[in-house]
């Protein structure tokens, strides 16, 4: 292989490295990091320079050093070739950060082992869905074990005219005297709610009575709506007569309102899986999963729709100019005014990072046009609230967003000028009209990315929407 191709493969080996889309980087045997890409410098907060003189150990979350280290160990001995595991790594600036990683070593020609690759992959989002969702599910256990204990149990004869054993229930569940059942056994029925009393009523004067589970409401002497579970067979002699009926009415008022929080659980639970955290706008599983649904109805012959794929220009510059509660805030507030511009049978998500997506229903090539069009007119300034520093003053950072042409203000409080800043956000977008060569959701939005990076590298723009053709 001569000089040239040597060149070139090295060429395409940094381009590789530099700019795959996950943190990699080169560790000693004793885990001092030799190399390490952009991906995982803004994953951990550090500049390159400074990560190559730590050890993985200095950016590992204490409690999970050992294990590293001993999977280490074990390709090193040969027992293993690669492992893979979920670790907290510590951030730049002291909070930790959920990621998976993969680690294999790399042998000289001599088989000796040289040095270690080490695939870092950002899974803190997911972590902290996960966590939501223990949350939840912390919420449904609770639920499913916090019925009451409450429970009226009565005894009586076949004609319910005599009560032959009655429990403190009825006193705590109707809040009244049990003795008035033995006066006359059916004098429930009256606090019955008049709505369910018919109900009741057919079930307790059948003849001969059968078994019953009834859920019906009653009016406590206080005037406070109970739900009850009902439920009573009777009992046979030997010679199948009836002899006694036995009945059990429990208090499922409580299980009544758990069911109710049950319910919004669940609803939360879809909510999270279906919406980006941050925004609160569609997330990338929910919309491929809307992406796939309208690939079968455009396959159907109904008309095509179009995807526009937007990419936040130079957003890392707002993150480290104002910090990054000033960043969280600018995505909001440009997710805000998207959605402002958008109509009804339109569908808006965030891919992740500053990546967003936008699926045009009914529209063509003309129809993204105009939508574009449209966006040029609007102006993505964001104006911070008061005066912007770094992060590391521990400030906080209050945003509004703004559709005005203004850069700067003041405002005043307790006769002191106070200044404000902000910044104009600026995107690039591309779209692909939907035809028969677009099979899947990710064919789809890989073909609208690619449309979007090929304006981009044509000419970059600093503020407003940047067209594609």
């Amino acid at each position: 292989m001569d000089s040239a191709e040597l060149a070139i493969e090295k060429d395409i080996f940094e381009k590789t490295f530099e700019q795959c889309g996950v943190g990699l980087a080169h560790v000693s045997q004793h885990g001092d990091l030799i190399r390490v890409n952009s991906k995982l410098s803004d994953f951990l907060g550090y500049e390159s320079a400074t990560l190559v003189t730590m050890s993985f150990q200095n950016i590992t979350e204490p409690s999970h050093v050992q294990e590293d280290l001993y999977l280490l160990h074990q390709v090193l001995r040969g027992e293993i070739d690669t492992y893979s595991i979920e670790k907290k790594y510590i951030h730049a600036k002291g909070h930790n950060v959920w990621a998976k990683l993969t680690v294999t070593l790399v042998r000289d020609v001599h088989g000796e082992p040289d040095y270690f690759i080490s695939v870092v992959e950002d899974i803190d989002d997911k972590k902290r869905i996960e966590s939501e969702l223990y949350r939840a599910e912390a919420l449904f256990s609770k639920i499913v074990a916090a019925f009451s204990a409450h429970t009226f149990v009565w005894v009586a004869n076949p004609e319910l005219t005599r009560i032959h054993y009655i429990n403190e229930g009825y006193r705590n569940i109707y809040g009244r005297d049990e003795y008035e059942l033995h006066a006359k056994p059916d004098a429930f029925l009256s606090y019955v709610h008049e709505d369910d009393r018919l109900l009741v009523e057919k079930a307790y004067k059948a003849k001969p009575l059968e078994s019953w589970d009834l859920q019906y409401r009653i009016k406590k002497n206080t005037g406070e709506i109970k739900y009850i579970h009902d439920r009573g067979m009777p009992l046979f002699d030997e010679n199948d007569q009836q002899i006694l009926v036995v009945g059990t009415a429990d208090d499922v008022s409580y299980e009544k309102e758990q069911q109710q929080a049950l319910l919004e659980a669940i609803s939360k639970l879809e909510y999270l899986s279906k919406t980006d955290p941050l925004t609160g706008i569609s997330n990338r599983r929910e919309m491929f999963i809307q992406l796939d649904r309208e690939i079968q109805r455009m396959n159907r012959g109904q008309q095509p729709s179009t995807l526009v794929f937007i990419d936040l220009n130079d957003f890392k510059k707002i993150n480290d100019t104002f910090g990054h509660k000033a960043g969280d805030k600018a995505l909001v507030g440009f997710s805000e005014i998207m959605k402002n511009t958008l109509r009804e049978t339109d569908r808006f998500a965030r891919l992740g990072g500053d990546e967003f997506v936008v699926l045009l229903f009914g529209s063509d090539d003309t129809d993204a046009e105009v939508f574009f069009n449209r966006l040029a007119e609007i102006s993505f300034y964001i104006e911070f609230g008061t005066e912007i520093v770094s992060e590391t003053d521990d400030e906080i950072v209050e945003t509004c967003v703004t559709q005005g042409s203004r850069k700067n203000s003041e405002i005043k409080s307790d006769n002191t000028t106070i200044p404000r800043t902000g910044t104009s956000m600026s995107f690039s977008l591309g779209w692909r009209t939907w035809d028969s060569d677009i099979v899947t959701a990710q064919n789809w939005v890989d073909a609208a990315d690619e449309a979007m990076y090929k304006q981009k590298r044509q000419h970059k723009k600093h503020t407003g929407a940047q067209n594609v053709g």
